[in-house]
């Protein structure tokens, strides 16, 4: 869908830099954002340019839309430079479905639920996961 997504935005004459994170806001002179710099490419671990180095690009728009996920670090830059969260009560958690399975009844605990990251419940993935039986 992503993929697809993408396709029909760049028909209509949008600009896709997949692959590229937005490393800084940049404003005009009238303070308002005019567009975002991407990171520098090719560094060392120490954060120095290194032999493939490339500069991060500016990217200037008419209209910048910001899809970082949930507060991201260039929304979170966004919100305190315009108190965008001034006399907001903000939603401190999400749910989403990733897929939806068919189960034989057979296969089915009503009321199980099961949180975790990485599978199957490997701690040394992502430090394991939770269950909880209702």
């Amino acid at each position: 869908v992503v993929k697809w997504l993408g396709e029909q935005a760049e028909a209509l004459g949008v600009e896709v830099y997949p692959g590229f994170a937005g490393a800084e806001l940049l404003y005009d002179e009238a303070g308002a954002v005019k567009g975002v710099a991407t990171g520098d490419m090719g560094l060392n671990r120490d954060g120095t340019p290194g032999p493939h180095h490339q500069p991060g690009m500016e990217l200037h728009a008419k209209y910048t839309l910001f899809a970082e996920g949930c507060r991201g670090h260039l929304g979170k830059q966004l919100e305190a430079r315009f108190n965008l969260r001034d006399g907001a009560d903000p939603q401190t958690y999400g749910i989403g479905i990733k897929e939806l399975w068919e189960v034989k009844p057979e296969n089915h605990r009503p009321g199980l639920v099961v949180h975790t990251a990485g599978w199957p419940m490997d701690n040394a993935t992502y430090g394991g996961g939770f269950v909880y039986h209702l």
